[in-house]
């Protein structure tokens, strides 16, 4: 089913802790592996490769810290929202979107299916 960006921030929201907690667990681990597909990506020069890698890298250094600075203020301001802000952005600037993107989208994804129960 698609969803737009409004539906997506509104379902994100109302998540409990231990739903959000996983869906962020599953976003880091994402962009770990989105890492390594643009290293592996034979058609980039490596100016381009680390120009993508910054910008990852960026994303999910901004989205840890937003989250270290206090899980319940997440939860209670828009988390997901400001998620999708920090992901217009980085993924605006980058040749391969989708290594931004994806991340984000198969969490999403697979948390729905985890509260569906289809992979507990």
């Amino acid at each position: 089913m698609q969803y737009s960006a409004e539906q997506i921030i509104a379902i994100i929201d109302s998540w409990e802790k231990e739903t959000l907690t996983f869906f962020y667990r599953q976003v880091s681990t994402n962009l770990t592996i989105s890492h390594r597909v643009i290293g592996e990506d034979k058609s980039l020069s490596d100016s381009e490769k680390l120009a993508e890698m910054t910008h990852l890298n960026e994303f999910h250094h901004k989205m840890l810290s937003w989250l270290n600075e206090g899980f319940d203020q997440v939860i209670s301001e828009n988390g997901a929202g400001k998620l999708m802000g920090f992901l217009k952005f980085h993924a605006d600037k980058m040749k391969r979107r989708g290594a931004v993107e994806f991340p984000v989208a198969s969490a999403f994804e697979t948390t729905k299916s985890k509260l569906a129960g289809k992979n507990n």
